[in-house]
């Protein structure tokens, strides 16, 4: 449930395990950790272009080096950042109105790629994760979008499966394992009461207010409530 890692890149740990069922994202910090000179010159040649982001969108490459630069490209220009995946795993979230001059700040991309050096990337289910993790280890969770959990609605499709109710469920019977072997966790969620009772009711709950970047309407960009909830 890495994501964009906000909170891995803020704090620059000297180790940690980064990992997401998304195979696209993982195989863009697995490019940029190792092979950072050959992406930054692969990006250097790209220009911000509706048919080439189009021609991009429509391309399945096999190399890694290659899924790289197209999850970036894509990533940079479509609607609002978006990352979305239709039910076959294919992205198709159509491009942004924008065609920024500069793409990159290739210094950011640097300083990302030297933060990762000293990571773990894994790609795939949470549970199959977490079970490396040990006393005294940090874990973050950051499950998709709460609505989801409420059936095929709301946004999840960050791959090609539903993060569904049951889900939740899982991941709470895992936040459970890792308390009782002495895991500090910290798990965030919207502030819903059918959500939050699922995990477990030891956890002390932080409500915190955050804008809402992702919204049709720019007047729905609102601040939302969400909870931090923390085993410690």
């Amino acid at each position: 449930m890495v994501g964009g890692a906000a909170l891995f890149f803020c704090i620059c740990p000297s180790t940690a395990t980064l990992s997401d069922l998304n195979d696209e994202l993982m195989n863009f910090y697995a490019v940029l950790k190792s092979l950072p000179l050959e992406l930054e010159h692969r990006l250097c040649g790209l220009r911000a272009s509706r048919e080439f982001y189009y021609a991009i969108r429509r391309s399945r490459p096999r190399a890694s080096l290659q899924r790289a630069v197209r999850f970036a490209y894509l990533n940079r220009l479509a609607w609002n950042g978006l990352y979305r995946v239709n039910r076959s795993g294919h992205f198709n979230v159509p491009m942004g109105d924008r065609l920024p001059a500069t793409l990159w700040n290739f210094s950011d991309l640097r300083l990302a790629s030297a933060a990762l050096a000293n990571t773990t990337l894994r790609s795939g289910d949470f549970a199959d994760v977490l079970r490396y993790a040990r006393e005294g280890d940090f874990v973050f969770l950051d499950p998709p979008y709460p609505r989801g959990a409420i059936g095929d609605v709301g946004f999840n499709r960050y791959a090609a499966a539903f993060f569904t109710a049951e889900d939740h469920d899982r991941l709470s019977r895992v936040v459970l394992r890792l308390s009782e072997r002495g895991v500090k966790l910290m798990l965030t969620l919207a502030n819903r009461d059918g959500l939050q009772a699922r995990y477990p009711k030891e956890m002390k709950r932080v409500l915190v207010r955050s804008k809402a970047l992702i919204a049709c309407n720019g007047h729905d960009r609102r601040a939302v409530a969400e909870l931090i909830l923390t085993n410690y």
